[in-house]
């Protein structure tokens, strides 16, 4: 049969117009609201190593001075997702904000502490009763920190009223602590290692660990309308997540790193990153919240955690 230069490409065509064509999309642009704290690395180990790119993320991690101040950036647009403590998320909801827990970012437990109540250098601290008319540093007034260590002192016999309670942020804090501007310190890592390896205090108590030995410390939030409409980003930003912090965990050399290139410095404990949020991680949070009548609405955990 003759086949003619003509009919070669009409026969061409016809296997090349099948072929389905793959769709490009564009990433989507997320910024992200993290404070300086090791329980936030696998944000940006996610973003460095591609985790977040790889499934469509256009990851921007923003740094914010205070955790109080992420609610403010969700609910003005600012920013996408953001880091929360428990405490923040649901004076939030009880102030009549929509923010919803999206995923968890680290627990507190009791075998890999690093949450401790550091005590200034020279300072003669040798019972919790030594604290009263001491002023504490908390990284925001009503934070995760500052809720169990009003929690811890009265587990103690320590009214807290009878200490001075001192916003400060963790960067801050050794130099606080050097200066004597502060007497005690509510300090996570790595500004804990930073704190102890300069001088600065020396570990007094685990005192969260004390409060309870397993509890999610800290997650993402995300306001409930960004929680509604972009339930597949959020699904590939927990996904991310994960693989940082399986990252994390087999090549903790090249994670410390990207610690160091971020915040200047690194953390010598562990920390226990998870996204799991299981059912009762909000309860232990509501009730010393009833205790110290830190809010004035029925609060329903259930509600407030994106599944």
């Amino acid at each position: 049969m003759l086949v003619t230069r003509r009919s070669a490409l009409k026969a061409g065509a016809a296997l090349v117009l099948p072929m389905p064509a793959i769709a490009q999309t564009a990433p989507v642009k997320v910024a992200i609201g993290y404070v300086t704290a090791s329980d936030f690395v696998p944000i940006l180990v996610a973003r460095d190593k591609g985790f977040f790119a790889k499934r469509g993320i256009d990851a921007d991690p923003r740094r914010i001075p205070i955790m109080t101040n992420i609610p403010a950036g969700l609910m003005s647009g600012d920013l996408q997702i953001g880091a929360c403590t428990m405490p923040v998320l649901l004076q939030a909801n009880d102030g009549g904000l929509d923010l919803q827990l999206v995923s968890g970012a680290a627990r507190a437990l009791k075998e890999t502490s690093k949450i401790g109540l550091i005590v200034r250098a020279g300072l003669k601290i040798e019972k919790p009763e030594d604290l009263k008319g001491k002023k504490i540093g908390v990284a925001g007034f009503n934070s995760t920190m500052d809720v169990f260590l009003r929690k811890w002192l009265k587990m103690k016999g320590v009214d807290e009223k009878q200490v001075t309670r001192v916003e400060a942020i963790f960067p801050q804090m050794p130099d606080l602590l050097k200066s004597g501007t502060i007497d005690a310190a509510t300090i996570t890592d790595p500004f804990r290692t930073v704190a102890v390896n300069g001088g600065a205090g020396t570990i007094f108590a685990e005192y969260a660990a004390e409060v309870t030995p397993d509890v999610l410390m800290v997650g993402y939030m995300a306001t409930g309308d960004y929680a509604r409409k972009n339930p597949a980003i959020l699904k590939a930003f927990r996904e991310a997540i994960d693989e940082a912090n399986a990252f994390g965990k087999t090549n903790p050399a090249e994670t410390r790193e990207i610690e160091q290139k971020y915040f200047g410095f690194t953390s010598t404990s562990p920390t226990a990153w998870s996204t799991e949020i299981r059912p009762g991680d909000l309860d232990i949070y509501v009730a010393i919240g009833k205790e110290f009548s830190l809010y004035r609405t029925a609060l329903d955990p259930a509600k407030l955690i994106v599944k």
